[in-house]
């Protein structure tokens, strides 16, 4: 195993809306003796989001935005806002977070020198696993860890909405960069259905998955951007 010196560790969660959920999010990561700096991004909420991460002590990045500027710049103004060298990302909604899953996430960056560790939440027989194994693309869980300056090399035109996660994946496979995936057992979320109510959160669904499938065509027809973007730095 490499190990590698000290590192700083931040934990980037973007939300929008997610007054109901975030609270005990942030309270695990908080606990997390590894994350020196917890990162909400309110995306433009508008209820009651930011003022729970400001009770809770950590670091909030407002949005001006209302409804939202995509998940994709969200991450992004979490990155600029830390001089962490690992950032890891964790979705407002989730339900079962525990440290266990956290340090999975980070124990392979500081061990074994990695370049990003993707987490598949254990789930539907292990589809998730065999996707990713298929196709390294569809690896797209919100729960990452990440060299900050490897996020800084995606182009911005490919961070919109939730085509970053594709485009770190595309970008690790190009540059055959080391890449891991953990299982997170028993961690789950919040159902779109059940916190927006059947029309709106079935709509939702529908327009991600939509927007997964166009990512591929968009970051293929593009593949030229991560080579300029990695001359100019």
């Amino acid at each position: 195993m490499v190990k590698l010196d000290k590192q700083k560790i931040a934990a980037i969660v973007p939300a929008l809306n997610e007054e109901a959920n975030v609270g005990r999010v942030l309270k695990v990561l908080l606990g997390y003796k590894g994350i020196e700096e917890v990162i909400l991004v309110d995306d433009g909420s508008t209820d009651k989001t930011a003022e729970i991460g400001v009770k809770l002590g950590v670091k909030v990045v407002r949005l001006s935005k209302i409804g939202g500027s995509g998940k994709g710049n969200a991450m992004k103004q979490g990155v600029m806002a830390t001089d962490a060298d690992i950032v890891v990302f964790f979705d407002a909604d989730l339900i079962g977070l525990t440290e266990e899953h956290i340090s999975a996430l980070i124990k392979p960056m500081l061990d074994e020198g990695i370049e990003m560790c993707v987490g598949l939440r254990g789930r539907l027989m292990g589809l998730p696993q065999l996707i990713a194994k298929i196709d390294p693309l569809m690896a797209i869980g919100g729960e990452r860890a990440v060299r900050r300056r490897l996020f800084k090399s995606i182009p911005d035109k490919l961070i919109g909405g939730f085509m970053v996660e594709s485009a770190l994946n595309y970008y690790c496979l190009a540059k055959k960069l080391s890449v891991k995936y953990v299982v997170l057992k028993n961690i789950g979320m919040v159902i779109k259905e059940k916190k927006w109510g059947l029309v709106r959160g079935f709509s939702s669904r529908i327009k991600m998955f939509c927007q997964i499938i166009k990512i591929r065509l968009i970051i293929i027809f593009n593949k030229n951007e991560f080579i300029q973007k990695d001359n100019a730095r």
